[in-house]
């Protein structure tokens, strides 16, 4: 995450197919951890919880078994923007759609998932 050459056009390889080649060496499982460890630090920039999101996507295209979906459900519609136009929001509901089944264009709300919300007061009240 911390090496931005990689965002450049000019870069082969991006932060995203970095993150995926070390899947490969160190499971799928593990990688989700500390994804979800990642996601939860709240210091992290906007841009690191994006390609967060794209390994998810990418996992879940993968037909990859996703863990602890509440989780990244919550902490995925928390930490991108949700701005309805933005790519970033856009990519959070797709990827929370498919975890949980829905539809794209349905009504769920993660702040009326009382999983999802247990979650994030969880998360709130151990930052105390």
């Amino acid at each position: 995450m911390q090496d931005d050459r990689l965002d450049s056009d000019e870069s082969e390889e991006t932060k995203c197919d970095h993150i995926e080649s070390l899947i490969h060496v160190y499971g799928w499982e593990n990688a989700q951890e500390i994804l979800l460890n990642m996601l939860s630090d709240k210091e992290r920039r906007t841009d690191d919880y994006q390609v967060i999101a794209e390994v998810i996507w990418g996992a879940i295209l993968d037909n990859r078994t996703i863990l602890e979906k509440d989780k990244w459900i919550a902490l995925l519609h928390e930490r991108l923007p949700k701005d309805k136009d933005s790519p970033e929001s856009n990519l959070a509901w797709s990827i929370i759609c498919k975890i949980k089944g829905i539809n794209y264009l349905s009504e769920y709300d993660p702040m009326n998932d009382g999983k999802v919300v247990k979650y994030l007061q969880k998360e709130s009240d151990s930052n105390l």
